[in-house]
């Protein structure tokens, strides 16, 4: 769902093996979403973690992202990632345009908050747990906005939008594990 998502992040159709479908909870309250999603990927820590941080390029496999760049300097502790994405319902409520300010603890956790962008705030995580492969990405998100959410914005219509860019995400990572060179 949320530029946010479209943002990273953040799921697999041309890997040998497929991952679980995503397991989303979704809470549509006055003024925000509340996202919560996890999945498993078929695929180790450092693909998932390098598809993740593959900021400059997660337009690229992405659905519904348009531009995604870092906007920081090279080495900065904090990253400034500006993603745009395509509209349709999620812009009545989440902008098509948002910066991030991205916190980095390698090799398993991300967070991140909004720092420009029409919504009051945007704030969350990514997560992945194990090492080997498969892998559980873990995806939370708090998304406050000025207007409350429209009547269209339904959990379901939320949970369909957060599956499709978690299964992009994993698709990308499981490829990416595929090319990898096997160390034995």
């Amino acid at each position: 769902m949320t530029r946010l998502l479209l943002l990273w992040l953040a799921c697999f159709a041309l890997s040998p093996a497929r991952a679980a479908t995503p397991q989303v909870e979704i809470r549509v309250e006055l003024g925000g979403v509340a996202i919560q999603a996890a999945t498993l990927v078929n695929a180790d820590a450092r693909s998932v973690w390098n598809t993740l941080t593959d900021y400059n390029n997660l337009a690229r496999f992405v659905p519904g992202m348009t531009f995604s760049r870092l906007v920081s300097p090279p080495g900065a502790a904090v990253k400034l990632l500006e993603q745009r994405g395509d509209g349709g319902l999620i812009s009545l409520v989440i902008p098509d345009h948002v910066v991030f300010a991205i916190e980095e603890q390698p090799p398993a956790r991300i967070r991140f908050r909004s720092v420009s962008g029409g919504l009051v705030s945007v704030q969350g995580e990514w997560v992945i747990v194990g090492e080997q492969a498969p892998v559980r990405l873990g995806y939370r998100a708090q998304i406050r906005s000025a207007l409350p959410p429209p009547p269209l914005l339904t959990e379901d219509y939320v949970r369909r939008e957060i599956s499709v860019r978690m299964h992009a995400l994993a698709r990308e990572a499981e490829q990416r594990a595929a090319r990898a060179p096997h160390v034995r």
